[in-house]
């Protein structure tokens, strides 16, 4: 049973890092196409919140990462 119960963790803490991976490269393609002027932002608000977005969400899916691969580990 806690066999069980560890891969369904494992898999949701997999499921939420691709989720916020994700986000991040969507972010991270906001800011590239406001920075280089191919979207329209004529006063910078998405290339700022692309930024601040991104940096509050990498350490987020850096523990996420690190809780997976410490689910993986002791699952051996």
């Amino acid at each position: 049973m806690e066999s069980t119960s560890r891969t369904v963790l494992r898999r949701v803490v997999l499921g939420a890092f691709v989720c916020v991976a994700a986000v991040i490269v969507l972010l991270v393609a906001r800011v590239v196409l406001s920075a280089t002027g191919l979207s329209f932002d004529p006063h910078g608000y998405g290339m700022f919140g692309g930024i601040l977005f991104t940096a509050v969400l990498t350490p987020v899916a850096l523990a996420l990462w690190l809780v997976y691969r410490s689910l993986r580990r002791h699952g051996k």
